[in-house]
């Protein structure tokens, strides 16, 4: 490492220094007569948030590449490196006089205050790896007996909780997250159930079941409606046939309702050809020309009503010769 280098390590580390006495001062007399002499600063913990802190320059892009920048406005980070000295308060040696339950308390203590602050709340006895990244955050929760490996990033909103609501059994009851797990927003994995290495769990998703290594979890059937004078009322989503999906609801007769196809980042749309339509149904046929199959299918009233329907993977979608490129088409699947 360069003298810049050490120079600059050596700021970090002053900065987050000051950052956990910071979080730990309101405490520190509690907390000094549970565990007599206590460094809320040791070179191990914060060797931890370091870690922490530099995964979140590196991962996120609005970072900018400054640890500055996270250290100095990023609440989301102010809420992991909360948890880590809470965390670590449970595990510190405690006075041998002292009574256990006051350090739970005071590690509480820790963690509610960050959670008012930030609007993350994570139990100090969650066990979370290293370079953690809890990215915006507000209203993420994170379970007592929730274990995470190294490594993961997870948005705002998720929620690493247990399936019931109220007198819950005690022992473990949250999930076990594996390394290099990423979590979209508002996800909900719920039980001790167990998610492998490098899965993907996408925004909206409900977890309650093992998800093996690298794996992706994403929703699917999922519409999205803009109401006008006109009522379009998606109430069922069925693939009956490669290519061909059926649509159910009320006013799917409308006259004028425009059916579109849309595909890519920037959801250019294309006509979706409607093979049969009532008021309570529209089979759409799904081929597409050389290209990009559609990822949604958007239904549109003149008056600007519409409904945008996530296309379910199992709907096959074939390609149909482009005349333009003279190639046969292939087989693909939608999304």
């Amino acid at each position: 490492m360069t003298a810049m280098g050490d120079a600059e390590a050596r700021e970090r580390h002053a900065a987050l220094a000051a950052a956990l006495r910071d979080v730990a001062r309101p405490w520190m007399r509690r907390i000094s007569s549970v565990l007599g002499a206590w460094n809320p600063c040791s070179p191990e913990l914060v060797d931890l948030v370091e870690g922490d802190l530099l995964a979140f320059t590196q991962r996120d892009p609005a970072a900018h590449g400054s640890w500055h920048e996270v250290m100095g406005s990023y609440r989301c980070f102010r809420a992991v490196l909360s948890h880590r000295l809470a965390h670590s308060l449970l595990a510190a040696p405690r006075r041998s006089d002292a009574d256990g339950s006051h350090l739970r308390m005071l590690a509480r203590s820790v963690a509610e205050q960050a959670t008012v602050e930030t609007g993350v709340e994570i139990h100090p006895a969650a066990a979370i790896g290293r370079r953690f990244v809890v990215d915006h955050g507000m209203g993420t929760v994170i379970g007592e007996t929730a274990r995470l490996g190294d490594d993961c990033y997870v948005l705002h909103g998720v929620v690493l909780g247990s399936t019931g609501i109220a007198d819950n059994p005690r022992g473990r009851r949250h999930p076990t997250i594996g390394s290099r797990v990423e979590i979209g927003a508002f996800a909900r994995v719920l039980g001790p159930i167990e998610i492998g290495d490098d899965a993907v769990i996408g925004c909206h998703a409900l977890v309650q079941c093992d998800i093996p290594a690298g794996a992706r979890v994403s929703v699917l059937n999922h519409h999205q409606e803009i109401r006008g004078a006109t009522t379009i009322d998606i109430t069922a989503i069925e693939v009956i046939g490669e290519g061909l999906l059926l649509v159910r609801g009320r006013g799917l007769a409308h006259s004028g309702l425009r059916v579109e196809g849309l595909s890519g980042r920037r959801r250019s749309a294309t006509p979706v050809a409607v093979l049969d339509r009532g008021n309570r149904h529209l089979l759409l046929g799904l081929d597409a020309p050389a290209g990009k199959p559609p990822e949604h299918v958007r239904l549109t009233a003149p008056d600007g009503t519409s409904t945008s329907i996530l296309i379910p993977r199992a709907a096959g979608v074939r390609r149909t010769r482009d005349a333009g490129s003279g190639s046969a088409g292939s087989r693909a699947g939608a999304g």
